[in-house]
């Protein structure tokens, strides 16, 4: 029997190139939504957004963490405009290891907490501007501080176990200006929550569109084995006024990615 030596390459390449891709997590399987598991496995990522005022988080795996999230959702004013955004992503350690040039051979749950608490290492992250229409630094300057509001700048607060952590930063952004959060940490032996809640009044040039807890971020990773389970969610209650559906979703929905990008890259 003849082989076709060029036909049979191509065969085990694509194999090779999209067993990552529909490789199936049974860990994974069991956490996310089964509506949306086959899209999380062939693309990595599924991402919804809303306006519409209605409760809960569609996209939330399941978590020792989901009430706690659940519970930090914000309020939303009928006279205001909300927004939620959500996404879910599939990553595999390998490749975070390997895009990060990493010595490492593997990540755990320590992993992530330090480099979710290392605040200052978010300085010069980028995003892309809807409106500048090019690449620019989200954050001027970022760093844990030494209480709610204040700008004294202390060493990141990254080592030990987190769980029940709460710490203060502040965060210089491009378009927003000098922000305040307040940051609680959740940790157990194969997840991590980090809560990003603001604790001042976030302005869009001259109006003030964001006040005290009406914005409140929540990262949430699960190790998954070969895969780390990445869960990003804000959540805004946000003034009205001309134009702002259009920046918020813009916006946020930037920050978001940013986040992502920034996080993938710290291995």
């Amino acid at each position: 029997m003849k082989i076709n030596l060029k036909k049979s390459c191509l065969i085990v390449l694509t194999a090779l190139f999209l067993a990552p891709i529909f490789a199936e997590n049974t860990k994974v399987k069991e956490l996310v939504d089964s509506k949306y598991y086959d899209e999380l496995m062939d693309k990595g990522v599924v991402i919804q957004t809303r306006d519409d005022g209605s409760k809960g988080f569609l996209l939330m795996p399941k978590s020792s963490y989901s009430e706690t999230i659940n519970q930090s959702a914000v309020e939303k004013a009928n006279k205001n405009y909300p927004f939620t955004y959500e996404s879910i992503y599939c990553l595999s350690k390998k490749d975070l290891l390997k895009k990060s040039n990493s010595n490492a051979t593997t990540i755990g749950i320590d992993d992530v907490a330090r480099i979710v608490r290392s605040v200052s290492k978010m300085e010069g992250m980028t995003y892309y501007s809807t409106t500048k229409k090019k690449e620019c630094v989200l954050y001027e300057k970022c760093y844990m501080v030494d209480g709610e509001n204040s700008n004294h700048k202390i060493d990141d607060v990254n080592t030990g176990n987190a769980d029940g952590q709460i710490s203060y930063c502040m965060q210089d952004d491009n378009s927003f200006g000098v922000n305040h959060y307040k940051l609680f940490y959740f940790q157990n032996e194969d997840q991590l929550l980090c809560q990003f809640k603001i604790t001042d009044v976030m302005g869009l040039g001259p109006f003030k569109a964001i006040y005290p807890g009406k914005m409140v971020i929540n990262i949430l990773l699960e190790d998954c084995g070969d895969d780390l389970l990445l869960y990003l969610t804000t959540d805004i209650d946000s003034v009205k006024f001309p134009g702002i559906k259009g920046q918020i979703t813009d916006s946020m929905t930037s920050r978001m990615d940013a986040i992502y990008k920034w996080f993938i890259t710290q291995f």
